[in-house]
């Protein structure tokens, strides 16, 4: 990771903002920034970017810990246990009257005890400088992003070959999840398995209600690689396929293809949620599309850009976002298919190497 050039980055958004001081505590943006791995604490741990320097405060006793091109690539100011850490950090600010950007996911506590120590700055959310950066993936960002995806379908056809019919959903999501830890990939909780009317809650919890012949079942899972995540779901049919569920899926699949089409840079994220959304009005199903399209993904499963009717922000070279259109039919069955697409220049690239045919498992 290039810190400096990511601090750069950041430099320039903040000119561009009007914004002075960026701190971030221990967080998916902080590790955006330095690779930083540290939990949150009690004690606590700040990366200062100021418009010209930045700064990396910790405890003295966690200097050992700290990655090797941390130390290299920002100045670090260590405070003991009889230090008060909120005076370290204003005293990289001085009295100057600054607008400060705090990061989104920073306690509260600590951003009350920032704000005092600070008295003379005004502040604003730290989504102002890291969003738009956060949201155009680089090379690197990519590969982890592939390599997520990769594993993460290896480990849903594991599963599937061993079969669904007779296991409880519990089941199914414990096995996914173990086969996702096989193939490497970090898995925060259970994946989603819903099985017959339940797939007709779109985030049903798996439970231990047991899977039948003829029962449509909506997995949606994935995991992280060096932080970054998939985020997949696929419907099959165990047996025999319900009634209804070959039109559905079909509707299902135009939707998430007509999406995939229309994603390109400069559209709005209202227009791409239209693209799948008009298909499946019109084919009579729009009430049973109760959710938005689709999400970006990256550090955090669920980030800008928000694919989101009315939603007039502007997709950008470089976003990856899913594209999960989906039909739940009240008391029978739910059908999505979710597909993760990273936007280039002219269009969208597919990550998802999984196929949309129906799929009918034992």
């Amino acid at each position: 990771m290039d810190i400096k050039k990511r601090i750069d980055d950041v430099q320039r958004a903040m000119g561009e903002k009007q914004i002075d001081c960026l701190i971030l505590a221990p967080s998916t943006d902080l590790y955006y920034m330095t690779g930083f791995r540290g939990i949150a604490m009690e004690r606590p741990i700040f990366l200062i970017v100021l418009r010209e320097e930045a700064y990396f405060i910790l405890p003295r006793f966690e200097a050992d810990n700290l990655q090797k091109d941390i130390k290299e690539q920002i100045p670090c100011i260590l405070w003991r246990e009889t230090d008060d850490p909120y005076e370290k950090a204003a005293a990289c600010i001085g009295d100057k009257k600054l607008c400060i950007a705090a990061g989104d996911t920073m306690p509260h506590v600590m951003a009350y005890r920032l704000a005092r120590k600070m008295e003379h700055a005004s502040w604003c959310l730290g989504k102002e400088v890291m969003e738009v950066l956060r949201a155009r993936k680089d090379a690197e960002e990519l590969e982890a992003l592939m390599a997520a995806q990769i594993r993460s379908e290896t480990a849903l056809s594991r599963t599937l070959r061993q079969g669904l019919s007779g296991y409880t959903e519990r089941e199914v999501a414990l096995r996914l999840k173990g086969h996702l830890e096989e193939e490497g990939l970090i898995c925060q909780g259970l994946p989603l398995v819903a099985s017959g009317q339940y797939g007709a809650m779109p985030h049903h919890q798996a439970e231990d209600i047991k899977i039948r012949r003829q029962d449509a079942v909506i997995i949606d899972f994935g995991g992280s690689y060096e932080g970054y995540y998939s985020d997949i779901t696929r419907t099959v049919a165990v047996g025999k396929a319900p009634e209804e569920f070959e039109e559905v899926f079909g509707i299902v699949r135009t939707a998430n293809e007509a999406a995939f089409k229309k994603a390109k840079p400069g559209i709005t994220c209202g227009c791409l949620d239209e693209a799948a959304r008009e298909v499946i009005r019109e084919a009579g199903y729009g009430k049973f599309f109760t959710h938005r399209l689709g999400h970006g993904i990256g550090l955090d499963i669920h980030e800008p850009p928000y694919i989101v009717a009315g939603n007039r922000s502007v997709i950008q070279e470089g976003n990856v976002c899913s594209d999960e259109p989906g039909i739940y039919l009240p008391g029978r069955f739910g059908v999505r298919l979710e597909d993760d697409l990273y936007i280039g220049p002219k269009g969208a690239r597919c990550l998802t190497g999984l196929g949309h045919e129906i799929l009918i498992v034992d």
